[in-house]
């Protein structure tokens, strides 16, 4: 059926009736923890919608959390009276291509339908890529994601938030946005969890030296044009000692960071048969998860994986929702 309703004054299409009611019954509770739809939409600068991950949610589309081009997130709010936790999500793409709208993909929807259910926030965020305007390299993306958390932290109050209740995550570019942003000074100390997918140990590609047997990054820079090309583009030209320490956040690993899931799946032969480098291998070994895992544990810092429980299960369990 693809009618309209109709009353005497109005005319409501179906596929805005539920937002309509779900503005109605936030919009009107009096409760200190409910929301209020209108100051939402002030503050965010957009329209409320229908969330694309659960019909039951709010949506907030393209809300900017800054001034470059790529500052913008999406908000998925649950139709709760008062929340329950926050997940940030960073999507993946080498710092070049990929898109916040990578969370409506079927795997990744799967996970967080099962997250948002539970009635936790899901914002997934955009960021400056390598080649945008005025990018300093890896480390402009990376405070991108510092200021998204940011801009979430500063909005805590009107999205009903507690303490100790954040959870940043990420896939490949974006799981090394969380790892940067969870372990680095403790600054935001409300994070209690970092999911990571596909994660690389460091963004201080010299500690990958440590990672595969036989690497040497300088030396493989001779031999493969294309890749000196990445690590030119990657740091915005040659990196000195201050930068590189500032981009291992393998190194800020401490007992007081948040505990961290890390899952990859790619095998250990950087260089393939064809004599040419496996950049799948490069970027999401194994063997990198396996380096972060080992810090782990010299710090005494608490970690989980794929073989221990699901990523839903991890946010989950880091933000006490049972």
């Amino acid at each position: 059926m693809n009618k309209i309703f109709e009353f005497p004054n109005l005319i409501i299409n179906p596929k805005y009736l539920l937002v309509f009611i779900i503005a109605s019954f936030i919009g009107c509770t009096n409760e200190e923890d409910s929301y209020n739809l209108k100051d939402l939409e002030l503050e965010f600068g957009v329209k409320s919608s229908v969330s694309r991950i659960d019909d039951n949610s709010i949506f907030f589309e393209n809300v900017e959390y800054g001034e470059k081009s790529r500052n913008k997130l999406d908000i998925h709010i649950p139709d709760l009276v008062s929340p329950k936790g926050l997940l940030i999500f960073f999507h993946g793409g080498a710092f070049i291509g990929g898109d916040k709208s990578d969370i409506f993909e079927e795997y990744l929807s799967s996970i967080f339908l099962k997250i948002i259910k539970k009635g936790i926030i899901i914002v997934s965020a955009n960021y400056s890529f390598l080649d945008s305007e005025s990018s300093k390299g890896v480390l402009t993306s990376l405070e991108d994601g510092e200021n998204v958390i940011s801009f979430l932290e500063q909005n805590r109050k009107l999205l009903n938030l507690k303490d100790k209740d954040v959870v940043l995550s990420g896939v490949s570019a974006g799981a090394g946005i969380s790892l940067w942003n969870g372990f680095k000074d403790n600054k935001f100390d409300r994070i209690s969890g970092i999911l990571a997918i596909e994660a690389q140990s460091s963004y201080n590609v010299y500690t990958w030296e440590k990672v595969f047997n036989g690497f040497n990054i300088d030396e493989m820079r001779k031999l493969y044009s294309e890749l000196d090309e990445i690590y030119l583009n990657f740091y915005k030209g040659e990196p000195d000692g201050k930068l590189l320490e500032k981009l291992d956040y393998s190194s800020k690993m401490d007992k007081m960071d948040p505990p961290f899931y890390i899952s990859n799946r790619a095998g250990k032969d950087i260089i393939n048969t064809n004599n040419e480098i496996d950049f799948d291998v490069l970027y999401h070994s194994f063997l990198h998860a396996d380096y972060l895992r080992k810090k782990a544990i010299e710090v005494n810092l608490k970690f989980s994986g794929i073989y221990q429980e699901s990523p839903d299960n991890f946010v989950l369990r880091m933000l006490g929702v049972k």
